[in-house]
């Protein structure tokens, strides 16, 4: 009798620990590694289901804040957390029955969970928890377009030096390279005025002038 009862026990042992491998509805959490402030997405996934109707509550830890719900075609109540759906055939693998976003108002290294507790009559429940460490969030650096620098080589093309430069008909001439005190023009004379040609013109009226004179000798 005793060999009986042990073997009885035994095999209600077994039984329960085939029920709890076959658990085939499970939470998913995305992200895997939650940022503080950020929001978490809950995926309750069904992978080889046995019954064509299930429920079960969904209790997530106190730093997660429910913020919207998906039940797809079941029932879902977000006051409670417990979730009902009923069909007219098994779900598919990979069918997602429910779906829940949080707020998490962990702060960064705190962990969050979620769990799942069978209803009546559903046999298809994982009972594990699903928790992930919270991390802090990084702001994107984004450049500063005030800040950006800029290398001379965009304004400038070819051997062009940086500067104010001035065009004439002959080409560039570099203006730092002036010197603002040299009114010299071009000519030699050091006085800053070009030549006018009045040394030529004098020259044939002083030869006019001698030859008047020579006339009037020979009269």
């Amino acid at each position: 009798m005793k060999k009986i009862i042990a073997l009885g026990a035994a095999a209600a042992v077994l039984s329960l620990t085939a029920v709890a491998a076959s658990a085939a509805i499970a939470p998913v959490m995305t992200p895997a590694a939650p940022v503080a402030g950020d929001t978490v997405t809950v995926e309750i996934v069904a992978n080889g289901m046995t019954q064509d109707s299930t429920a079960f509550k969904v209790v997530a830890s106190d730093n997660l804040t429910l913020t919207a719900n998906d039940p797809g075609t079941g029932l879902f109540n977000p006051e409670t957390g417990k979730y009902a759906w009923a069909g007219t055939a098994v779900p598919a693998d990979g069918t997602v029955l429910l779906t829940l976003t949080y707020t998490v108002d962990a702060a960064a290294d705190e962990e969050v969970t979620v769990a799942l507790e069978a209803g009546s009559g559903a046999t298809d429940i994982s009972a594990d928890t699903v928790a992930a460490v919270v991390v802090d969030g990084e702001p994107t650096n984004v450049p500063d377009t005030d800040t950006i620098e800029t290398s001379d080589e965009e304004f400038y093309t070819s051997e062009e030096e940086p500067g104010l430069t001035t065009t004439d008909e002959e080409g560039s001439v570099d203006a730092g390279t002036v010197d603002a005190g040299n009114t010299d023009a071009g000519d030699d004379n050091g006085k800053g005025n070009p030549d006018t040609g009045i040394a030529l013109a004098v020259v044939p009226a002083v030869l006019a002038g001698a030859a008047i004179v020579v006339a009037k000798k020979r009269k």
